[in-house]
């Protein structure tokens, strides 16, 4: 009996010290444990964290639909906290969208005319609750691809197929102003429309080549006449100037002769009434005594002289007949 209650003291004994043995191994790995614990519950934690959170890069615009519901926000470029059940995110591009394609249309004549056509466009970011609801996030197809073909094939029945390349400007004007008539309501705005080829039957292409360089024949004919008549304006204003100042020129000699007839008349007339004042002064002051007194006195100068004369007096004035 004591035999045997060794023999299990024993055993025990050297279970105890085995366990003591593989002490510091068992505490390693169950610290090991822990750490990855840990990192696992740090990771889920992020996940749960990004999972909440949601950006909006730019360029966009979004909804938050929450059970069905839209919320009332626009969603700009940012960071945004949403819940994890039951929320989705609804992402619009906001940037201005190019569509290209290669369309057929009918034209005034009923010529079929094949054009690579590009659209570019945008939606409105205040109306995207509105298109979310009628046309879902896909409405490209929808609202914009359906309304440009109607559009487009309306507006070549307007238009002649000889005249779409030199009115291809009226043409994507009109076809813009339609097209932004319709998708407008819908909160959409049309950039620009733009024909980029227009292919057509080789007849109509000759028939355009050859009403093109008519009407620059008739354009250069039009500018060489206008040519000739500025050129003759121009010539017959400078007649005109020429003879009017011909005209002025003789104007102005037949006014300095006229005017130098007036002055010579005037000097006669001063030259006369001065002779006549002379004359009438004379006459005034010449009297009967004078004249025998200037008569003495020729005489007497006469018979002073040295040359043979016959002098004849009537007593008043001596007469020469004869000097020597």
């Amino acid at each position: 009996m004591k035999q045997a209650v060794k023999s299990i003291f024993t055993k025990k004994i050297e279970n105890g010290n085995r366990c003591n043995l593989l002490n510091n191994p068992c505490n390693h790995f169950q610290i090991k444990i822990t750490k990855q614990i840990m990192l696992i519950s740090l990771m889920a934690g992020m996940m749960f964290l990004l999972q909440n959170c949601t950006v909006i890069r730019p360029g966009q615009a979004a909804l938050k639909v929450r059970y069905g519901k839209i919320k009332p926000d626009i969603l700009t470029p940012g960071a945004y906290a949403r819940g994890i059940f039951g929320t989705r995110i609804v992402r619009f591009d906001a940037r201005t969208i190019e569509y290209s394609t290669k369309l057929n249309f009918h034209s005034k004549e009923g010529i079929e005319v094949t054009s690579e056509i590009t659209l570019l466009y945008h939606l409105i970011p205040d109306s995207l609750k509105s298109i979310y609801l009628k046309f879902d996030s896909y409405y490209e197809n929808t609202i914009i691809i359906n309304n440009l073909i109607s559009t487009l094939r309306q507006e070549g029945l307007n238009h002649q197929a000889t005249a779409l390349i030199t009115e291809r400007s009226a043409f994507e004007k009109a076809t813009k102003e339609k097209l932004s008539t319709i998708i407008g309501q819908y909160g959409f705005v049309v950039d620009l429309i733009m024909l980029k080829d227009i292919d057509l039957p080789a007849d109509v292409v000759s028939t355009i080549q050859a009403k093109l360089n008519a009407e620059q024949v008739s354009k250069k004919t039009e500018i060489d006449l206008e040519i000739k008549r500025k050129q003759l304006d121009y010539d017959l204003e400078q007649q005109t100037k020429q003879a009017e100042l011909e005209i002025i020129k003789q104007r102005l000699t037949l006014d300095f002769v006229i005017e130098k007839q007036k002055k010579e008349t005037e000097r006669l007339l001063i030259e006369s009434e001065g002779i006549k004042k002379s004359q009438d002064i004379l006459n005034t002051s010449i009297t009967d005594k004078l004249i025998k007194f200037k008569a003495l006195d020729i005489t007497k100068e006469l018979v002073k002289s040295s040359n043979a004369k016959i002098i004849i007096t009537d007593g008043k004035s001596p007469v020469i007949v004869n000097d020597k």
